[in-house]
């Protein structure tokens, strides 16, 4: 079965990317955090070797998010309204396009790689959706069948709490589904933090977001494992 990826992402402006890790830490900070945070997605899903289409946000930063991509990734605008209905709108054109499965990520999530996508792509072989539990209570990774399909868990939902994939879970009632790793996204200073830490900061290890991490910490990030991350 073809699984699409979708990477729904926010174009690289400052003052519009991670706005809560900006208010701790300022916009220039949260812009180059973004920035490398999709990096290593973008590099995930090239690993992964699933065609992959980039969700970007607003339609009108085409040249930015174009730049950060490169060329061989496609770009999809998103469509208006709340966070579910954006991602939902991402889906139905993937399916509209021919995909047989659809896999859909967040741009913040640095612990990504090639192979937890191909991972997710042969769950949905087996069952009909797959989700990726994120440490906060919500998802990181959403993945669906042409005929598992269910818009019904975007709508309405309650964001940004921990009560996400709870209630996803529970409206897609008896589909077959299968669960990822959980990993924690980032999204603030604190987030950052535990990212710093083992066991996460080993696997970033070599990474653009672990590059960008070991000079937040202003020290050797590989060599100093008491390291702790400290932010402006």
């Amino acid at each position: 079965m073809a699984v699409r990826l979708i990477v729904l992402a926010k174009a690289p402006l400052r003052g519009q990317v991670k706005t809560r890790l900006a208010a701790a830490c300022g916009e220039s900070f949260a812009l180059a955090a973004y920035r490398a945070m999709l990096a290593n997605v973008l590099g995930a899903a090239a690993g992964s070797g699933l065609p992959t289409a980039v969700a970007h946000a607003p339609a009108g930063a085409w040249a930015a998010v174009r730049a950060l991509c490169g060329p061989a990734v496609a770009l999809v605008p998103q469509a208006d309204g709340d966070l579910g209905a954006r991602m939902a709108a991402a889906m139905t054109g993937a399916f509209a396009d021919g995909a047989g499965a659809a896999l859909l990520v967040g741009a913040d999530l640095p612990l990504l790689t090639g192979a937890l996508l191909v991972r997710a792509a042969g769950q949905l072989s087996r069952r009909e959706a797959v989700l990726g539990p994120a440490l906060d209570g919500g998802y990181y990774a959403i993945g669906f069948t042409r005929e598992g399909f269910c818009p019904a868990v975007f709508a309405d939902m309650p964001w940004g709490t921990a009560e996400v994939l709870a209630r996803t879970r529970e409206r897609l009632g008896g589909r077959r589904v299968g669960l990822l790793p959980r990993l924690p996204d980032c999204d603030t200073a604190g987030d950052l933090r535990l990212l710093g830490r083992e066991p996460w900061r080993a696997r970033l290890a070599g990474t653009p977001f672990g590059r960008f991490l070991a000079e937040a910490a202003g020290d050797p990030f590989d060599r100093d494992p008491d390291n702790r991350l400290s932010v402006p």
